[in-house]
């Protein structure tokens, strides 16, 4: 078996360490990396579009066979390897899963990502650098979404849509936990862990966690149980890691800190009642 991963090895890198975290819990690791850096505009080669039209990250190469989009990949590679099993044995329960895994693709993804424009992009990257990156992205609305909240920051309405995103998934999950069991689907430690967890990691360099959580202590919980698996703490090893106070993320998440956490409270005085 030849297995090829294009992705980013970077603590933040949400959708390349859903892979690495998922290859590492299946226990794969004679795979092929090869190293990818987006402000190098390494996804927008002629060689790599070939492969991911859509120029983005990761890609998986399976003796020949490509296969994109960063949650269909963790769960290819669960059917690649039988133990230990990442989906639920009964086909209620999985589609239960997979319920969650939509919700964090289709609104934790994006509002991570507009989370970590605000922060480190914002004001780690010189403005330069990232029109010159807007030249080459190819799907407008993550251009302008990136453009807003570089532009307008927190009053960018999409950070507003983002800690509503964030609120309804941290509400459910405190739910979902709130019967003791250690994981999303209960003793089963799944791909809605793999899935959702790279995200968090991004909330957690920032150091938002401590704020954005105390009234969600089952997913903080949950949280300090996911965070203390070797298949997580490997993101630390990383360039400009959760360890490191001195990091862009953890300079960023505390100059922003104070404007974000008054949005967070608007967004709870307002939507109280909302899920």
């Amino acid at each position: 078996m030849t297995l090829e991963v294009y992705y980013l090895e970077e603590t933040d890198s949400i959708c390349s360490n859903r892979v690495v975290v998922t290859l590492a819990e299946k226990g794969i690791d004679d795979w092929i990396r090869h190293k990818m850096v987006l402000m190098s505009g390494d996804q927008f080669t002629r060689e790599y579009l070939a492969l991911n039209p859509h120029a983005q990250v990761p890609t998986l190469v399976h003796n020949g066979s490509v296969i994109r989009e960063s949650s269909i990949i963790c769960s290819y590679l669960d059917d690649l390897e039988p133990d230990p099993p990442l989906k639920p044995a009964d086909p209620v329960e999985r589609a239960h899963m997979q319920e969650w895994l939509k919700l964090f693709d289709e609104r934790g993804y994006e509002a991570t990502a507009v989370i970590n424009f605000l922060t480190k992009f914002r004001l780690a990257e010189s403005i330069e650098k990232l029109e010159e990156r807007w030249k080459f992205v190819t799907n407008i609305d993550r251009l302008y979404r990136q453009q807003s909240v570089i532009r307008e920051a927190t009053e960018s309405p999409y950070v507003m849509r983002a800690i509503g995103a964030w609120e309804t998934i941290f509400k459910l999950m405190e739910k979902a936990l709130a019967d003791g069991q250690p994981w999303i689907m209960g003793e089963q430690f799944t791909l809605a862990e793999t899935v959702s967890a790279p995200l968090v990691k991004v909330l957690e360099m920032l150091r938002f966690l401590d704020f954005w959580l105390a009234p969600y202590p089952n997913t903080r919980a949950w949280w300090d149980r996911v965070a203390a698996r070797p298949s997580m703490q490997q993101l630390d090893t990383f360039p400009n890691n959760a360890l490191d106070e001195d990091s862009p993320h953890a300079v960023a998440g505390r100059k922003t800190a104070p404007a974000f956490r008054e949005k967070l409270d608007e967004y709870r005085a307002k939507f109280a009642h909302a899920y």
